[in-house]
């Protein structure tokens, strides 16, 4: 977490800086920017576009390069057709601030290096920010959790995407990254069916253990309903629970959440939700509602979140506490673009 910036910082100031300005680096069609009164600029005549293009294309080719060597190594024959490389990096920064609470910053990184040759379809994952042990409200509204699972990042294999009748199972093994290390398991099971014309259902359910803190389980039900024809605005109802052996202690959560895809590059989501704890008496834990904007900020590859929220807390006596969040996220990929605002209703699992 903490050297996520410093190791992203690191990495684009070695780019020599001689590179950068020179126009045919970049190709035209990568310098689109709309300015502040619906202008093109182009990133030719600034350098900091420049530097952020360069930057973006080097990380994404590191990546690659790195994740296709090690599939070559491992997986492929001399005989084997080349296959797509989806390979990744994601990071995160999200400060958050609440009136009644403090102030708040989280970043993690999120590394998945594709291995398509592999006969079972394995990856290879590195997470900096796990959130196993975080609380399911922590988890459902996106925000950092209090436990101390992030102290140590966790890296692994994942065999993904494995379908088992109709349901789509990942299976996780690795180690926390630390001294002396933690290994774990994880697993999880998926199940959609289409419920009617206007309705869909999905069934989701983890189980993990870490020799440390031993076994938990999540367990989700989730149903959508389109609210157009394109599916570009959808109702969701979530109900979830979490049990965690360390605490021995069910939580409950309760979500309403509504995705309007306004256009290419802005979402809206607005949310309304409810917390239990059953350990305690009282067993409300908390009570919110909040809604987010989210702008493809540049390209398809940075995007900005900004997340007012209020909240009425049991530590707070169920006092109003506004708060407002901040995300910052940056995606990197050499194949193919993965739209971060596309939400949508999952279809049935089949064999291919």
């Amino acid at each position: 977490m903490c050297f996520t910036l410093p190791f992203f910082c690191f990495y684009t100031a070695s780019i020599n800086a001689n590179e950068i300005t020179k126009k045919n680096n970049i190709s035209p069609s990568s310098q689109i920017l709309l300015g502040e009164n619906n202008e093109i600029l182009n990133a030719d005549d600034n350098t900091i576009l420049a530097w952020m293009d360069d930057s973006e294309d080097k990380l994404a080719d590191t990546i690659h390069d790195y994740s296709e060597s090690l599939d070559q190594y491992v997986g492929k024959e001399d005989e084997d057709e080349p296959m797509m490389n989806r390979s990744y990096l994601r990071i995160k920064f999200k400060p958050r601030y609440s009136h009644r609470g403090y102030s708040d910053f989280d970043a993690n990184v999120y590394l998945k290096l594709d291995l398509p040759h592999t006969k079972r379809n394995w990856k290879l994952i590195f997470e900096t920010d796990p959130d196993d042990f975080d609380s399911l409200e922590s988890k459902q509204r996106g925000i950092s959790g209090e436990n101390d699972s992030s102290s140590s990042a966790v890296g692994g294999v994942r065999l993904q995407d494995k379908i088992l009748g109709n349901w789509k199972t990942n299976f996780d093994i690795g180690v926390k990254v630390r001294w002396p290390p933690d290994p774990f398991v994880r697993v999880n099971a998926s199940r959609v069916d289409i419920l009617s014309e206007r309705w869909t259902s999905r069934i989701k359910q983890e189980i993990f253990f870490y020799h440390e803190k031993g076994p938990g389980a999540v367990t989700y039900f989730d149903f959508y309903r389109a609210m157009n024809e394109d599916e570009t605005q959808i109702f969701k109802a979530s109900t979830s629970g979490q049990f965690l052996d360390e605490d021995n202690n069910w939580e409950l959560v309760q979500t309403f959440e509504y995705f309007d895809r306004l256009n290419d590059n802005h979402l809206m989501e607005y949310s309304i939700g409810i917390s239990a704890d059953t350990r305690e008496e009282d067993e409300i834990s908390n009570y919110w509602v909040s809604a987010s904007w989210t702008q493809k900020l540049y390209k398809d590859w940075i995007y900005l979140t900004i997340e007012p929220e209020i909240e009425f807390p049991k530590e707070y006596d169920y006092h109003i506490n506004p708060g407002i969040m901040l995300q910052l996220e940056l995606f990197f990929i050499k194949n193919g673009n993965y739209d971060r605002l596309n939400r949508y209703i999952p279809l049935p699992y089949e064999k291919d």
